[in-house]
């Protein structure tokens, strides 16, 4: 019989990026283009943990995603 596992308390359920990780992620993106991003509430999800800013890389990874276009007439959110 299988026994029921807690969940680990020092695991977290992310794996967290900088905004130079996510910049080197996307070949063109800077980390002034992700601020402002932010700013206007663009790009991809992101925390604040006190003043460093954090990305959640499934969450990058889903936002990549969200951006696939059919055509160059598609909108641009870029």
């Amino acid at each position: 019989m299988a026994t029921p596992t807690t969940p680990r308390t020092n695991e977290l359920s992310h794996i967290y990026l900088s905004p130079e990780q996510v910049a080197r992620m996307l070949p063109g993106i800077t980390t002034a283009r992700l601020a402002m991003w932010r700013y206007e509430g663009k790009g991809p999800k992101f925390r604040k943990a006190g003043r460093s800013v954090l990305y959640a890389l499934d969450e990058v990874e889903a936002w990549i995603e969200s951006t696939v276009r059919q055509s160059t007439s598609d909108d641009d959110d870029w």
